[in-house]
């Protein structure tokens, strides 16, 4: 396998492989006789795993990026594994942390390498990243329905996973990734203008990264992304089925629709916009993605649910796409640093699904989906400063 095949293909490992707790929750709580707050607690524990794994991500600005994306893979197949062989609630959090760290460091060293190999075609190269990550997204699920239809322990899939995982492990190890420039970039970067900022010379370290109000713009957008996702569609099909009469089998088919946004969104809508710049793109598909939730929100009929799961869909991947080659790009010679600044603020956005939650059980379904319409226009909002602090820079 070649290094940019590699490389490519962490996103769609790591979906897949994160999927697992996930899709085996009621199944590892039942055999091992744990409550729903601590099944709750296990797949939580990979949140604070993913933030510590951000010290391996900035490490990627100085050390090899091989050993980092590699041995990440290899610890990712090591909680896999911990999951298969787990027999008590504290090892199954424990290997929850170890899944959050391990897919940090995988997918961060990764992607930094990434951002060598590909230069001026990284957007191009990220899209066909994101697009194998789709394919992730269903191979999880499949394995776990296999296992499920074959009569087969949940643990089997998460052995087979861990083997998987330490092949990929294997190829990351024997691919020739691009290692760091000397001192982290501290040359090339001190003569950069600083992007972020708004000019000057590019200053080195956390706290320069920490004090540049592009990465908090950046975080904060993504931040507020993540309940556009997996939460979006929760709640989509709770609506549909709840208030809107539509059965379970019609509710999800609905939400199929949309979820296949991504692979319209990675294709063809990529190659054709692959010449707009992030700040434009970004403003537009989260232009497109509050639209979208707004109608889910009061649409009648299923047909317009559907379309406007597709749109808000497809605004969220190249939305992603942008949020995801704009902080690549960000810091020249940090590029590491800045994506475990940006990975940390994104992470507290877990609350976000809660109180749409709490929404749901005060005021009801119709009100809670359409309170996305209310982060997108936070999100536009912020979208248009980025913008216009990148036209003056």
């Amino acid at each position: 396998m070649s290094a940019l095949g590699a490389v490519l293909l962490v996103r769609l490992a790591d979906e897949a492989a994160v999927f697992l707790p996930f899709g085996t929750l009621e199944s590892f709580r039942a055999d091992l006789g744990l409550t729903f707050a601590q099944a709750g607690t296990v797949v939580a524990a990979i949140a604070p795993g993913a933030v510590v794994g951000g010290l391996f991500a900035a490490a990627a600005d100085r050390f090899s990026r091989r050993a980092i994306a590699a041995g990440g893979a290899f610890g990712f197949g090591v909680s896999l594994a911990m999951f298969a062989l787990g027999g008590s609630f504290t090892m199954l959090v424990l290997a929850g942390f170890v899944m959050g760290m391990a897919s940090t460091a995988m997918v961060d060293g990764a992607e930094v390498a990434l951002v060598d190999m590909a230069g001026d075609d990284l957007r191009r190269y990220l899209a066909r990243s994101n697009l194998l990550a789709t394919i992730g997204d269903l191979l999880g699920p499949a394995l776990v329905a296999g296992a499920a239809v074959a009569g087969l322990s949940w643990r089997v899939a998460f052995a087979a996973g861990a083997v998987l995982m330490g092949v990929y492990a294997l190829a990351l190890a024997a691919a020739p990734l691009p290692p760091p420039s000397p001192a982290g970039g501290t040359e090339d970067a001190e003569e950069d203008a600083d992007q972020g900022g708004g000019g000057g010379v590019r200053r080195l370290g956390l706290a320069a990264v920490l004090r540049d109000p592009a990465v908090w713009i950046l975080g904060v957008i993504g931040l507020l992304m993540v309940p556009f996702d997996e939460p979006l569609v929760g709640f989509t099909i709770a609506l549909l089925e709840n208030d809107r009469g539509a059965s379970a089998a019609a509710a999800t088919l609905v939400a199929l629709v949309g979820i296949s946004g991504g692979v319209l969104a990675f294709t063809v809508l990529a190659r054709r916009l692959e010449r707009v710049p992030d700040d434009r793109l970004l403003l537009g598909s989260v232009a497109a993605m509050t639209t979208g939730a707004v109608v889910i929100a009061v649409a009648p009929v299923l047909p317009v649910v559907a379309v406007a799961g597709l749109v808000t869909a497809v605004g969220l991947n190249l939305a992603w796409l942008a949020v995801q080659h704009r902080s690549l790009m960000l810091r020249p010679g940090q590029v590491g640093t800045t994506k475990a600044v940006l990975g940390t603020i994104e992470s507290t956005g877990f609350w976000i699904p809660v109180a749409v939650g709490v929404i749901a059980d005060r005021a009801g379904l119709t009100l809670a989906v359409g309170s996305f319409g209310i982060v997108g226009v936070a999100m536009i909002g912020l979208a248009w400063w980025s913008a216009a602090s990148a036209a003056r820079a």
